[in-house]
């Protein structure tokens, strides 16, 4: 959540009072997500396979996997 909402997001679903393993149904936070997500398409270039979400994103972005 981190890598693609940032901290925003971490902290208006805090304030919620949500917890890890809840869904997420706020279009606010789903628009915050989908545009997280579109900026980090746009970034990686030659896309690289992965087998996981999280080791496309070491392999193609790696300045965002650190965080």
């Amino acid at each position: 959540m981190k890598v693609f909402a940032g901290e925003w997001v971490q902290n208006v679903l805090a304030k919620l009072g949500m917890t890890e393993d809840e869904s997420i149904e706020s279009q606010m936070v789903s628009r915050r997500i989908r545009q997280a997500q579109q900026k980090i398409e746009r970034k990686a270039f030659g896309s690289l396979d992965a087998e996981s979400a999280a080791q496309w994103l070491q392999k193609n972005c790696p300045e965002l996997g650190n965080k």
